[in-house]
């Protein structure tokens, strides 16, 4: 769609892996994640889900904590914690992992593997991005403020019916946008905005992927 060809900076997103193609940074979504752990636990009986569940709340709620105070960044020995507790959840987990049963009818490509199997190599393989709000409090835990920018124009829908034109439509998107990013920049909507029509709009080094 031309959004992220030319994006430098964070982006964060629930792990599709086409994302993984653009050559930015990536922060993967906790909430996604929570979701995914949940079903694992609740379906599976897998109970390295519900460790881990309780790690990454313990986690954000500590640097929200952190954020409050006015900290850049947590304590070291806070960081190493919850660094080698995940890595330790899941190392522990792999006894737990279901096997899914072996074919008898050759089928091209990968062998097909359990859910929860899938969700625990992607919470190995990209521990980093997983952890990112951990190691950088300027990091959001999830991309759910994503959701909140959709509602605005789901208002305007239900008011107005539909937009008059596309241009309209695309001005409406862009204008929100841009004030969103603003807020979630920690500037100022109305400089912004100013400074926008002087021609010295921000680049944001953010953004969330829904």
């Amino acid at each position: 769609m031309g959004i992220l060809e030319g994006f430098k900076g964070y982006a964060v997103h629930d792990c599709w892996a086409s994302y993984f193609r653009f050559a930015i940074l990536h922060v993967l979504c906790g909430a996604h994640f929570l979701r995914e752990l949940i079903h694992a636990h609740e379906q599976h009986q897998q109970s390295w889900a519900e460790k881990l569940i309780t790690c990454l709340l313990n986690a954000n709620k500590e640097t929200e904590e952190a954020r409050t105070k006015g900290a850049s960044m947590l304590d070291e020995s806070r960081i190493n914690h919850y660094d080698r507790r995940y890595s330790r959840i899941l190392r522990q987990g792999r006894a737990e992992l279901p096997v899914m049963p072996i074919s008898t009818t050759k089928k091209r490509g990968r062998a097909k593997q359990h859910k929860a199997k899938n969700l625990h190599d992607r919470l190995f393989r990209y521990k980093v991005e997983t952890l990112a709000f951990l190691y950088d409090l300027t990091l959001p835990f999830d991309n759910n403020f994503t959701e909140h920018d959709v509602r605005m124009i789901k208002a305007k829908l239900k008011i107005s019916g539909c937009f008059r034109s596309e241009q309209g439509a695309d001005i409406f998107c862009r204008t929100c946008g841009y004030i969103s990013s603003a807020k979630k920049q920690g500037r100022k909507v109305l400089n912004s905005l100013r400074k926008s029509i002087q021609g010295q709009a921000f680049n944001p080094a953010i953004v969330s992927v829904g």
